[in-house]
């Protein structure tokens, strides 16, 4: 019968667990020593080892030939903790058995003497999905514990496990497998395997797998069932991505404010059956590439891609400022959060996909800070081709001649550089019906405001304005 590669790789000893260096060593200290803890909280994200190195402990405790503190993996009771036939070693799924029922069963069962082996090995896996009733049966058996019996919990959520019970296990935080060991080790199994798998498809299942090795291996067996050659298309075709020239184009026609080629972009995927919350998904992580790649001093360490592809980061970077990055990353988060809410998942991407080719339409202080930066920009054009502006004292007005002090106007009326101040309009026995001023003519009127007071026109950023007759009301 087939097994599936990430059961037929599952390491025998604790020098084949990769990327978990520190917790290992300590682990084989502990059985080299023969002082193993009664109880312990193994805790991280999923795939990272947890329950493989469970295993590992429960076998090293038990194990008749033990070499450097690692179990011989040849022996009775290793061999029966492998295929599961040790009677002595438990393992208990807390999402199905988290009664208070099941606990006090293995109360009554562990003060009996292990059948077999050295120990009784209870390994409890998502800990933290015990119910109250059953953690306090729990706790009453780890206060005091037998000499033969040592517990094991595995949890991805470790803020659920109480502290009454983490304060009695010694705890081992499973941190994320960096990319380049999953990488090495999908290419060194490949071969082992007789798989043709290239090293930037390997690299592009790492970047999936996101930290996981069980994620990795069960990716690579899917695109092997597609064929014994593994390229980046087919890795991509398995695991229903988007092709990265999509992302890039997506982005350069944002940048552009092409809003119809982006949309030409959407609807090719969309003919390829790409999920728009995945596309999102991918979206986000190809903005962020570009931010590091705008921000960082060395972004080849923060970015997993070919040298080539970094390089492509680089260039479409360069055309953009951190601000439009950051605020198309919080377009697109937003997005992703509505996708949860909504039923119409493609008019949400077609939305984020008009806001990031017109920040106009972003009120976000990402995009705020964007215009900003874009108007700064052009005014520092326009000193460089030594076009002279007026001043903010004089306001673009000439001085008069006379020498009376001109009056001051009021704080509901503006008057801008370049348009002649209107006469004061003659006492009216009624006053005028207040009117909204269009909205493109208050932004045109900021724009030239910015090039006199960029501070008076930040204070302005956002208002809005009314007609009065020939006054203006902010």
């Amino acid at each position: 019968m087939y097994q599936a590669l990430y059961r037929k790789w599952r390491p025998r000893t604790f020098e084949e667990v990769v990327g978990q260096e520190p917790i290992t060593t300590a682990l084989k200290n502990e059985m080299l020593q023969g002082k193993p803890a009664h109880a312990f909280l193994l805790m991280g994200s999923r795939g990272t080892g947890k329950t493989t190195c469970a295993k590992l402990i429960a076998k090293a405790v038990n194990c008749l030939n033990p070499h450097d503190g690692s179990p011989c993996g040849e022996c009775e009771c290793c061999r029966g903790v492998d295929n599961g036939s040790l009677v002595d070693v438990v393992e208990i799924d807390a999402a199905s058995n988290n009664g208070v029922d099941n606990i006090r069963d293995l109360r009554e069962e562990a003060v009996f003497l292990p059948h077999v082996a050295r120990y009784r090995v209870y390994i409890i896996d998502e800990a933290h999905m015990l119910s109250v009733g059953a953690v306090n049966a729990l706790l009453k058996i780890m206060e005091e514990p037998p000499e033969h019996v040592i517990f094991i919990l595995a949890t991805t959520e470790v803020h659920k496990i109480p502290a009454t019970i983490q304060s009695r296990c010694q705890r081992f935080d499973f941190k994320r497998i960096a990319p380049e060991v999953i990488r090495d080790r999908l290419l060194y199994i490949a071969r082992q395997e007789g798989i043709d798998l290239s090293e930037e498809a390997a690299a592009l299942i790492a970047r999936i797998a996101d930290g996981g090795m069980r994620d990795a291996l069960s990716l690579l067996d899917l695109c092997w069932a597609h064929g014994s050659e593994i390229s980046v298309q087919t890795v991509s075709e398995a695991a229903g991505l988007v092709g990265q020239d999509y992302l890039f184009e997506i982005a350069a026609a944002a940048a552009a404010g092409d809003f119809t080629g982006a949309m030409e972009a959407m609807e090719r995927l969309a003919g390829q059956a790409v999920e728009y919350d995945r596309l999102c998904s991918q979206l986000i992580g190809h903005y962020r590439n570009l931010l590091v790649a705008a921000t960082a001093k060395h972004p080849e360490q923060l970015i997993v891609c070919l040298p080539q592809t970094l390089e492509q980061y680089k260039k479409q970077a360069a055309s953009s400022s951190p601000a439009v990055l950051m605020d198309a990353i919080r377009t697109l988060q937003d997005t992703q959060s509505a996708m949860t809410r909504t039923t119409s998942r493609r008019a949400e991407m077609e939305l984020a996909l008009l806001k990031l080719s017109d920040r106009r339409l972003s009120r976000s202080p990402e995009a705020l800070l964007a215009r900003i930066e874009e108007l700064e920009a052009k005014l520092n054009r326009l000193l460089a081709e030594g076009v002279r502006l007026p001043s903010p004292e004089s306001g673009g007005q000439e001085p008069a001649e006379s020498a009376e002090p001109a009056e001051q106007p009021s704080p509901a009326q503006v008057t801008f550089a370049g348009m002649e101040p209107s006469p004061r309009p003659a006492p009216e026995k009624a006053p005028a019906a207040v009117e909204p001023m269009p909205e493109e003519q208050w932004q045109q009127i900021l724009q030239r405001l910015g090039v006199i007071n960029k501070m008076l026109a930040g204070a302005l950023m956002g208002s809005h304005a009314y007609l009065r007759g020939q006054t203006v009301l902010v």
